[in-house]
Formats: C-alpha cells, sequence, structure tokens
C-alpha cells in the first residue's frame, strides 16, 4: 500500500483526481447501500423455505433484503411524484420574483 501512494505521488495531478473520485465513489456506494440494506431491508416478504431444508441461505436472504429495498424505494419515488405534481411552482415563482423587484427596485 504504501508502494503504491508512493507511486501515486509522482502520477500527474489529472490521475491523482480520478483516483481519489474513484475511491470516494466506492466508499460513498458502500455506505450506501449498507444503509439502504438496513433502513429497507425489514423483510416485507417471507422466504419460503421447503420441509427438507431447515436454512435459509445467505444469498436467499440477501435477495430478499434486496428486493425489499427495491420495492421500498419504487414506493418512496411514487410518493415523491405525487407530492411533486401538487405542488404550484408557477404562482411560487411569481411571488418569489414580485418579492425580490420590491427589494431590488424595478
Amino acid at each position: 500500500m504504501r508502494r503504491f501512494l508512493a507511486q501515486l505521488h509522482r502520477k500527474p495531478d489529472r490521475h491523482k483526481r480520478q483516483f481519489a473520485l474513484l475511491a470516494s465513489g466506492t466508499i460513498t456506494l458502500l455506505i450506501f447501500g449498507i444503509w439502504s440494506l438496513v433502513t429497507f431491508g425489514e423483510g416485507r416478504k417471507v422466504v419460503v423455505v421447503s420441509e427438507s431444508e431447515n436454512e435459509v441461505s445467505p444469498f436467499q436472504s440477501l435477495g430478499t433484503s434486496v428486493a425489499a429495498t427495491l420495492e421500498a424505494l419504487k414506493g418512496s419515488f411514487g410518493e415523491l411524484k405525487t407530492g411533486l405534481q401538487t405542488i404550484n411552482l408557477e404562482t411560487q415563482y411569481k411571488d418569489m420574483k414580485e418579492g425580490a423587484l420590491d427589494i431590488y427596485g424595478q
């Protein structure tokens, strides 16, 4: 690791920025993935296990968690969409514009 960082110091700034973007993006995605599994992975679906099998495999559990997370996100985006449709942005813009003109003059 030290040798890699020493080599990175000798690289051009463009390469350093690319590495920083890749590293920060990877860490951010990892944190988001763990957060979404913890927050939305409450298991709304029940995994049916056959009588001959006593345990749920880790991949079945992970698949169920991911599916529940995606369903929760889908529902959240649906609620956001309906919420944005009820907002009248044009009226709010006109009010803000009139207020700005009162402050700064016409």
